[in-house]
């Protein structure tokens, strides 16, 4: 049983929507919502996914299959470097120690102003075979992006070079294509995030996931309360100033649930 609840926390916000939450919507289709936390809109929920994809995991591995999330950017500081071996040595999970550091003080300014931050997490898969996903409706890229949007505070997706293509001509983004001693095809590039056509490519498959500033934070914001009156919101209670490193493991659940289920799917057809 959860003994580290604090339900109390949330008393002065029961007839008050909380700007930046699902408060208002969630009133406006259902007629109620639980104001202790955000109920169904609340990141703790992510914890069942986790484990399910924790299982996906060891599906994946056996297939040859590995992902890794990690912090790309938060409060406005980006990595230049990235090691693997130093996602889990830091409170960010960011893959560059000093850019980690850097990140943790930023976000301890943001503290003290009683503010939040945002950030970019990033995620690679490697060793997915080429054939997974379908034409037109149930792409590859549309599962990952349907899923990764499904996670509450990710705002917006990119695979590959992403947004970055809009300035680029179809030379500098078309990645090239050659033979392999074996014959087998790879890419010079990929800036297509390792699917084309909605259809894996066998190339590490890449995107971005921008994450949204906690939207409980510690100064007064107007609002509105469940009666149309307008009122000032000071939140209590305990929360986090940046999700970053908390969403690092979601993400990758959630991708190794949508490959496993590609794969799946992939056998049921060629059987």
């Amino acid at each position: 049983q959860n003994t580290n609840q604090h339900s109390g926390d949330y008393s002065n916000i029961k007839n008050v929507f909380r700007p930046g939450h699902a408060d208002f919507t969630y009133t406006q289709k259902y007629g109620i919502r639980d104001y202790r936390g955000g109920g169904r809109a609340s990141g703790r929920e992510t914890c069942a996914r986790v484990a399910a994809g924790a299982i996906a995991k060891l599906f994946l591995k056996e297939q040859g299959i590995s992902i890794t999330a990690y912090t790309e950017r938060a409060a406005g500081i980006s990595c230049t470097k990235f090691d693997a071996s130093q996602i889990e040595q830091n409170t960010m999970r960011a893959p560059d120690a000093d850019a980690a550091k850097l990140m943790e003080e930023k976000i301890a300014e943001i503290r003290k102003a009683g503010d939040s931050t945002g950030g970019i997490i990033a995620c690679r898969i490697d060793g997915v075979p080429s054939g997974l996903g379908e034409p037109v409706f149930e792409k590859a890229d549309a599962l990952l992006a349907q899923a990764m949007l499904s996670i509450g505070a990710i705002k917006g997706i990119e695979f590959g070079c992403g947004f970055n293509c809009a300035d680029m001509t179809g030379s500098q983004n078309n990645d090239v294509m050659q033979a392999n001693s074996d014959k087998s095809v790879c890419f010079k590039t990929n800036n297509a995030g390792g699917i084309l056509g909605g259809i894996t490519n066998s190339d590490q498959i890449f995107f971005r996931c921008a994450i949204k500033p906690v939207p409980s934070i510690y100064q007064s914001q107007q609002t509105v309360d469940i009666h149309g009156n307008e009122c000032d919101l000071l939140i209590e209670g305990r929360h986090d100033i940046c999700l970053c490193p908390r969403i690092v493991p979601v993400i990758e659940a959630m991708a190794a649930i949508t490959i496993t289920d590609l794969l799946l799917r992939n056998r049921a057809t060629k059987a």
